[in-house]
């Protein structure tokens, strides 16, 4: 299947619509092959299953020619409405079923559908010494093969379902249609021809899903009871071990502390009230400190350590858009700073107001309360609550060119640092094999699922901020980094 590219989505109201959200209506869960029609065919894929390709859609083409004989109303193969026949027409069928296959080949269905609810169907298909750890093995085989419904026995079985319902006369085709249909019986599906029939097979059998009411009651004991039979098989992602070795790191972090107190030096030595400068290396500092944090509590493969990257990207963009917007203001600087303990008053203000005591918090709102007042008595600092400069991150990347850095990196781990649903699943939930348990998900509570590596994207912006102070205000030689 080829999927449709971003391009080809359609942006409306701050979101993106799939292609086929424009024009169509996802199917329910309920009419979807996997969940809500595979199960009501499934006795016909355990024929074809069993049998080599020709003789079993040859089986299944008596079996269903005979349904229809005793059961013309039914107008789809499914086993909940031949579950709801009369005892009599049922009796009928399954010794019908029996003198065209093999006993072994139904039974691993009396697991599900037991004696004390569907005695017919039980008598008529048990075999005595029949292990149910057994049939449920083979259910579970033949859902993992046809969990994808364009397999090649998936739409054999549809094509069977697809044919039941032209013998019903409720499906009417143009004869060309009809022709190419009835000509897949008699192909291989390694036939040229089958390129083509295999998807026309499989589009109108998912169109007549819609005219047919699902059983819920039928899908819920199906599922239910599959699912209490089987136990889950747990898989996770090994991304393989990425993590820098030790001296790796270290010589990286010496590297970029050499730098840095180059500048500190520097600002200290001939430019101590020079706020751009003190501006651009506290950011630089603080970035510094979140990759130490990195290193020395070895977050390479943790959640934690895509905060760390989207800190650095963040304070990276930060950096150039003060750069970039410093001739558009009196003291950005300034403003910048003061905008961030404007964030600070705002929360102290909140706590004090509030009369809660957050002694034993890791918000110690009196020291916050002292920084507040460092530089300027706080009854003169605004609080404000939107973007700085009114620009989000989103708008100040793209404004200093860096588009690709904010939409390939600082919007996947923002979604770790917001708890989003793609976050949680790919980093704290384990995948279940078993196809009795729809593929589900469990918690990862032993911390089985590692992440790969953030080495290399926070060394990248890393550098990328160092070379924004050489470039302000250049840098010796012997302490440059290589890839400047």
């Amino acid at each position: 299947m080829e999927y449709s590219k971003l391009s080809e989505h359609i942006f409306k109201k701050g979101k993106f619509i799939a292609p086929w959200n424009e024009f169509m209506s996802e199917l329910s869960k309920e009419e979807s092959w996997f969940y809500g029609r595979l199960p009501e065919y499934l006795w016909l894929g355990l024929i074809l299953n069993h049998y080599e390709r020709k003789e079993g859609l040859a089986k299944c083409y008596e079996i269903i020619t005979k349904l229809h004989k005793l059961a013309p109303s039914i107008i789809m193969p499914k086993l909940s409405k031949i579950l709801e026949l009369d005892n009599e027409i049922q009796e009928k069928l399954y010794s019908f079923i029996l003198d065209v296959v093999l006993p072994e080949v139904i039974v691993p269905l009396t697991a599900i559908f037991t004696y004390s609810k569907y005695p017919c169907f039980s008598r008529a298909f048990c075999i005595a010494g029949s292990q149910i750890g057994d049939g449920i093995k083979k259910i579970n085989s033949l859902l993992k093969e046809t969990s994808d419904h364009q397999s090649h026995l998936s739409t054999d079985i549809r094509f069977v379902v697809l044919y039941f319902k032209l013998l019903s006369g409720k499906l009417i085709l143009q004869k060309d249609t009809s022709d190419l249909i009835l000509e897949y019986p008699n192909l291989s599906h390694e036939d040229e021809k089958m390129r083509f029939i295999r998807p026309t097979i499989r589009s109108i059998e998912m169109i007549q899903t819609g005219n047919e009411q699902y059983n819920e009651n039928y899908l819920n004991l199906f599922w239910e009871e599959l699912n209490r039979m089987s136990n889950c098989e747990l898989s996770f992602v090994d991304f393989g071990d990425k993590s820098p070795s030790i001296e790796e790191t270290q010589e990286y972090l010496a590297k970029i502390k050499s730098i840095l107190d180059y500048y500190s030096e520097l600002m200290i030595a001939s430019r101590p009230l020079d706020n751009k400068m003190f501006v651009l290396l506290s950011i630089s500092t603080y970035s510094y400190k979140r990759i130490l944090e990195l290193v020395e509590h070895d977050l390479f493969c943790t959640i934690s350590g895509r905060s760390i990257v989207r800190v650095l990207i963040e304070d990276y963009i930060m950096m150039k858009y003060l750069l970039l917007e410093e001739k558009n203001h009196a003291d950005i600087w300034s403003e910048y700073q003061y905008y961030g303990i404007g964030q600070y008053k705002l929360i102290v203000e909140r706590i004090i107001e509030s009369g809660k005591d957050l002694t034993n918090s890791h918000v110690q709102f009196k020291y916050l309360n002292i920084l507040i007042n460092e530089y300027k008595n706080k009854e003169f600092i605004d609080m404000d609550t939107s973007y700085f400069d009114k620009k989000n991150v989103r708008e100040k990347a793209n404004i200093i060119g860096e588009k690709e850095l904010f939409g390939f990196y600082y919007d996947y781990d923002s979604a770790y640092e917001h708890g989003l649903w793609g976050a949680i699943r790919e980093s704290s939930l384990v995948k279940c094999n078993s196809p009795s348990h729809q593929y589900h998900c469990v918690p990862d509570l032993e911390n089985n699922q590692k992440l790969i590596s953030v080495w290399q994207d926070c060394l990248d912006v890393m550098n990328k901020t160092i070379t924004i102070l050489n470039d302000v205000y250049g840098c010796p030689e012997h302490i440059k980094l290589e890839s400047n």
